[in-house]
């Protein structure tokens, strides 16, 4: 290993610098410095007065020195029948001397007496040659201890070792066999033990055999495949560092049968081996409890058991049990600190759906607020307990069943099934596939085209400033094109599917004829083939398609239109495709059709 020396020097030249920078390092160390180990560069340079005297530079050398490397000096003792003796051996390189205080320390310990100290200085100075340095006493001769302890576990053993005083030494195999009797037979340390031991030389504390120890078996653990933190999702920042307010993904939609949580089970753990070659039992890993809470159930799927979903719903975890819930429920309004709902159950809000929200539902929506500018789609039906109130290409009711509102204003309603509105309709876009009831409060219609499949009823449609204002039951232009759409796609297909056989039968005719088919031909009529199945397949689909239309528009020709008050002048009335704009203001009135012609008879 090299040590780096630097110093620092002013003089007026490299040179000088390069003289008394080795002299410095040859005062530091011991070994020759020469010139070309150091390495000198100008570190700093100062002008003289004003630029025109000699100016005063410093310079910096370095010189890495290599340490010398060496062996320490040994000494041993020697116990004669005529004598101790003292045996030095002489350090090498750059070694450590053996200091007179290392051999008094081994002598007191041995507790060797009347010790000839010119004797030891003599030995101190020789190499490799015995000298006496006391009389060698019977009396206080004593054998080699040896002892061995094993820890209570039984898994470690260790050798204390003391060396004769003029007595028995102990052999490195009589140990061995010591370490056997105490029936110490696995995990013998043997190699490294006779690397390691003189019969001259205590040893303390040697660790003589190790056991193997029990490894612990693994906890159980629980892996949760879904967002346990769902709902304290914060603001998403796309790709190109948009940031998206309103999607916070805060629900967790599960399906039926889906996992929820997988336990991994506990382990039972590797025995160990004690020293004397018994089995020592481990420590089973920690088992911990399946967090079942309402609407899951506990499965066995091979080894692991898994907790699964038994509806559709949310699944949610409130740090001891997952549950799953059919419905989602706001406390209060539904803004950007909810984010959107995407539930597959029903949504209840407590509060309001505030501007730009959006709420999409498997099941039902109940809104005990208003809805402002804001689009909610059901599976399931809709209720507003208050009023709905759109803008022009903002706000949206879309649901399966049935919906409810108090008032709707400047929106786009659409459901297959009924509408009911407790006030108002005023300004808006609806589409409904049965029934639109207004008879409640004010009972208007006011403004916008409000269509409905079967019927629609109302107290007043129209208004004294003749808003325009139209309102139109049974075949609606939709159906009439999607139905025609059908009919077409229905020919188109047939055609094809006839054309298909007919190209079919003809290959299969050649073939016969000729005793088989080139290649590309067998390949077109397997090709055939395939497009001839699944034109049919195709074909059934589209036939019951026409059928559920041809249902509908058989319905909806028997559509009517109620007034219970009065109908004012404007309006438009449509009656499938029939159309009568009304001229006069008409009261407690049925509209409908017959013959080709819409028209009006009395409510009662």
């Amino acid at each position: 290993m090299a040590e780096k020396l630097e110093f620092k020097v002013k003089t007026k030249d490299k040179d000088e610098a390069l003289n008394k920078a080795q002299q410095h390092f040859q005062n530091k160390v011991e070994q020759e410095i020469k010139k070309t180990d150091i390495d000198v560069e100008l570190f700093e340079e100062k002008s003289g007065f004003l630029g025109l005297f000699g100016g005063e530079k410093t310079y910096q050398a370095v010189i890495e020195i290599e340490e010398e490397e060496g062996e320490d000096g040994e000494f041993k003792l020697k116990f004669k029948e005529d004598g101790i003796f003292l045996e030095v051996q002489q350090p090498e390189g750059a070694g450590d001397e053996v200091e007179l205080s290392d051999v008094e320390e081994v002598l007191g310990a041995k507790e060797i007496e009347d010790v000839d100290y010119g004797a030891v200085s003599e030995a101190l100075t020789l190499d490799g040659e015995e000298v006496k340095i006391a009389e060698r006493k019977p009396e206080l001769d004593r054998d080699a201890k040896l002892n061995i302890e094993i820890s209570d576990d039984q898994l470690t053993a260790y050798l204390s070792y003391q060396p004769a005083l003029g007595g028995s030494n102990y052999s490195s195999s009589e140990i061995l066999e010591e370490v056997k009797s105490e029936g110490i037979t696995y995990g013998v340390k043997e190699e490294e033990f006779l690397d390691v031991f003189d019969p001259e030389t205590a040893l303390e504390e040697f660790k003589i055999a190790q056991g193997k120890e029990p490894i612990t078996g693994d906890n159980a653990e629980l892996e949760f495949k879904f967002d346990t933190e769902s709902d304290t999702n914060k603001v998403n920042i796309d790709e190109d560092g948009k940031a998206d307010f309103y999607n916070l993904g805060r629900i967790v939609n599960v399906e039926e049968e889906e996992v929820l949580v997988i336990k991994k089970p506990a382990t039972e753990g590797t025995p160990g081996k004690s020293i004397k070659e018994e089995e020592i039992p481990p420590q089973p890993g920690e088992d911990i409890a399946l967090p079942a809470g309402k609407n899951v159930k506990v499965i066995e799927d091979e080894d692991e058991l898994k907790l699964i979903s038994t509806m559709e719903g949310q699944a949610s975890y409130d740090g001891s049990k997952v549950n799953v819930d059919d419905t989602h429920e706001v406390n209060g309004n539904v803004d950007l600190s909810t984010g959107n709902i995407d539930f597959n159950g029903n949504v209840i809000v407590h509060g309001d759906v505030k501007e730009g929200m959006e709420i999409k539902a498997k099941g039902s929506v109940e809104v005990k607020g208003s809805v402002y500018e804001a689009d909610i789609e059901s599976g399931g039906q809709i209720s507003i307990r208050k009023g709905f109130i759109g803008s022009p290409n903002k706000g949206l009711l879309e649901a399966e069943g049935n919906i409810e509102v108090k008032f709707i204003e400047n929106g786009t309603v659409k459901t297959q099934k009924n509408l009911v509105v407790k006030d108002a309709i005023i300004h808006s876009d609806i589409d409904v596939g049965k029934a639109i009831t207004v008879e409640h409060g004010k009972g208007l219609i006011s403004g916008g085209t409000v269509r409905a499949g079967e019927e629609i009823m109302a107290k007043v449609i129209g208004s004294n400033l003749a808003t325009s204002t139209t309102v139109a039951v049974g075949i609606t232009p939709e159906l009439r094109d999607e139905y025609h759409e059908v009919n077409e796609k229905l020919e188109d297909m047939q055609d094809d599917l006839n054309e298909t056989v007919k190209n079919i039968n003809l290959l299969k005719k050649v073939k016969k004829q000729q005793d088989g088919l080139e290649e590309r031909k067998e390949m077109l009529l397997n090709q055939l083939i395939r497009k001839r199945y699944s034109l049919a397949n195709e074909l059934e689909s589209i036939k019951e398609k026409k059928n559920e239309l041809s249902e509908k528009l058989d319905k909806r020709k028997e559509g009517t239109i109620k007034i219970e008050q009065e109908i004012n002048p404007g309006v438009v009335v449509m009656i499938g495709t029939y159309k009568r704009k009304i001229g006069k203001k008409n009261s407690n009135v049925k509209y409908y059709l017959q013959e080709g012609e819409i028209k009006a008879t009395s409510c009662n």
